[in-house]
């Protein structure tokens, strides 16, 4: 099995510090839907499901443990408005939780227990989220957890592909996509 992983754009807000919100949903390139396999069925995340499918064409499986990371409270707000020593913890410590949030070792556990659940009998299968949870996919795959994050990057618009048989492997990471 071929589990081929689209990362979303990156929200405008991102280049000025601030925190996405819930529905802060980027636009997706035209040109990006080029890559996807016609007959592999593509999962994304509860949060985009409408518009993966719209962009995609076909209607995506929505699983709640593909969401983005829910930062609670901090939604919308500009780092700078934080307190400076929980956005120091929040980087740090990936079991900070900002105020009704979720903490990233909580991110990357859902990603990991879908990844472990996920349907093996397809040929191929495409997710579609954010960089995190992308980011999420390839340590689950190669059993590391949050002290590994800050060593990964995937940028936003690449394709990440893990492979099974008999067990999940990374065959790329981050590979750049042209529209």
């Amino acid at each position: 099995m071929h589990l081929t992983c689209l990362s979303l754009p990156a929200p405008d807000c991102l280049r000025r510090a601030i925190i996405p919100t819930r529905d802060d949903l980027p636009p997706l390139p035209p040109g990006q839907a080029a890559h996807l396999c016609a007959t592999a069925p593509v999962a994304c995340g509860d949060d985009t499901a409408i518009p993966v499918a719209q962009w995609a064409g076909r209607t995506p499986i929505a699983h709640a443990a593909l969401r983005a990371r829910d930062h609670g409270a901090w939604h919308g707000r500009a780092l700078h408005d934080l307190p400076a020593p929980d956005v120091a913890r929040w980087i740090a410590d990936p079991d900070f939780a900002p105020p009704d949030g979720e903490s990233l070792r909580a991110v990357l556990v859902r990603v990991a227990d879908w990844l472990l659940r996920c349907p093996t009998g397809h040929a191929n299968m495409m997710v579609i989220a954010d960089t995190m949870v992308i980011r999420a996919l390839v340590l689950a795959t190669l059993g590391t957890g949050a002290e590994a994050f800050a060593a990964l990057d995937i940028g936003p618009c690449t394709r990440t592909l893990v492979t099974f048989h008999n067990r999940w492997r990374v065959r790329e990471v981050g590979a750049a996509i042209t529209f």
